[in-house]
């Protein structure tokens, strides 16, 4: 345990190969699937600002609304992975299904998650679960190492009108690719720069991202959590 943690701290990743059960990956693809079939453009009944259609879909904020996926997001496989990164007191904070449509889904910038905040808070957890064996043909995550003790803070970040998102890297670097199997887990500081490519594919890709904090993230204009704060079963 206390070498995964220091892996995590000295590169900013661990990959977890075979993370997930048969059934708790059966249950994220049926949940994803289901979320798809909506008429509502992200499944959550509003658009994603950083959504581009069938190119770039984001299923957001819906494990609620089924109970399996609720206890998954909770649950102690959830509880294992945030334990070995160190994460104390761990609470979701976001989650949603990611989908890059087949043939022309569209790729995702560098960027710090935690730039998407939106205000000053302490770094989480992202956790990153290929829903379909990643590869670089259909859009896998690429990662900059980082060591997030030696840098803790967030790199400046530009919005990019063409694509619809932030972009907080422009150098040459092309990252590291994380090809792996469905069911494998990824999971990175929200310090860590990482991106994805596009889906040339015939076939969709799909991945679940959850967040965990070590306690709630309040938004200072409210003071209430500012997506969710349930804490995770250890």
């Amino acid at each position: 345990m206390e070498n995964v943690q220091e892996v995590f701290r000295e590169q900013g990743y661990v990959l977890f190969e075979g993370a997930l059960s048969q059934n708790e990956l059966s249950t994220l693809r049926r949940v994803c699937d289901e979320l798809l079939d909506e008429p509502a453009e992200d499944g959550g009944g509003n658009t994603h600002k950083i959504g581009l259609g069938e190119k770039r879909r984001f299923l957001r904020h819906r494990h609620a609304d089924y109970p399996d996926l609720e206890d998954f997001v909770t649950g102690r496989t959830i509880g294992r992975i945030t334990t070995a990164c160190d994460i104390q007191n761990a609470m979701l904070f976001n989650e949603q299904f990611v989908v890059k449509g087949a043939s022309e889904g569209a790729s995702f910038a560098w960027h710090q998650d935690g730039a998407y905040v939106g205000f000053e808070h302490t770094p989480y957890l992202t956790i990153w679960i290929a829903l379909d064996d990643a590869t670089v043909e259909n859009g896998c995550v690429f990662i900059l190492p980082r060591n997030i003790d030696l840098q803790p803070d967030l790199d400046p970040h530009e919005w990019q009108d063409d694509s619809n998102e932030l972009n907080g890297y422009f150098g040459e670097d092309p990252g590291i690719p994380i090809e792996c199997a469905a069911g494998t887990i990824v999971a990175f500081s929200s310090l860590t720069l990482h991106r994805s490519g596009e889906n040339i594919t015939p076939s969709p890709r799909r991945a679940y991202v959850t967040q965990y904090s070590s306690g709630p993230i309040n938004d200072p204009e409210t003071g209430r959590p500012k997506r969710f704060a349930k804490p995770v079963r250890l």
